[in-house]
């Protein structure tokens, strides 16, 4: 029941993601390889499932990894199209959740971001990881 929800939950996020400006590809799955940069992966990184908070619900606090992945080819070139992208998801992410735009999780903690050199399927990159924390996602059980 609740990895229907947490699928639906990473579905909802991608297709938020879609919506940025200069964002090329946001696959619904990890893709073997990708030529299309700059480009957006989402999968759940880790979490909790939690019983009996209320009586007969199901609490699932995950925390969801979204990578930003820039083709390595021209540093300063990819290090500056790396940063007009950086704020980007996570204020975009903020906004819909602060609408009430998600229907399949109900908030979260925080988003923390790591910037690194990178590499997808043999590919350098440069990019961030971003890491949402304690996604809530809670169902009742029948």
């Amino acid at each position: 029941m609740a990895n229907t929800q947490l699928l639906d939950a990473i579905g909802e996020i991608i297709d938020e993601i879609k919506t940025i400006s200069g964002i090329r590809s946001a696959p619904d799955e990890p893709p073997e390889n990708n030529d299309l940069f700059p480009f957006v992966l989402v999968y759940p990184d880790y979490g909790v499932y939690e019983y009996g908070m209320p009586i007969g619900y199901e609490r699932a606090l995950h925390n969801i990894a979204i990578e930003l992945h820039i083709a390595r080819k021209d540093l300063p070139r990819d290090y500056s199209t790396v940063m007009n992208l950086i704020d980007e998801i996570p204020i975009e992410l903020g906004k819909l959740l602060k609408a009430s735009g998600f229907s399949n999780l109900q908030t979260w903690e925080s988003i923390e971001y790591n910037f690194q050199a990178m590499n997808y399927a043999g590919v350098e990159t440069l990019g961030v990881r971003y890491t949402i924390n304690g996604v809530k996602i809670q169902v009742e059980l029948v």
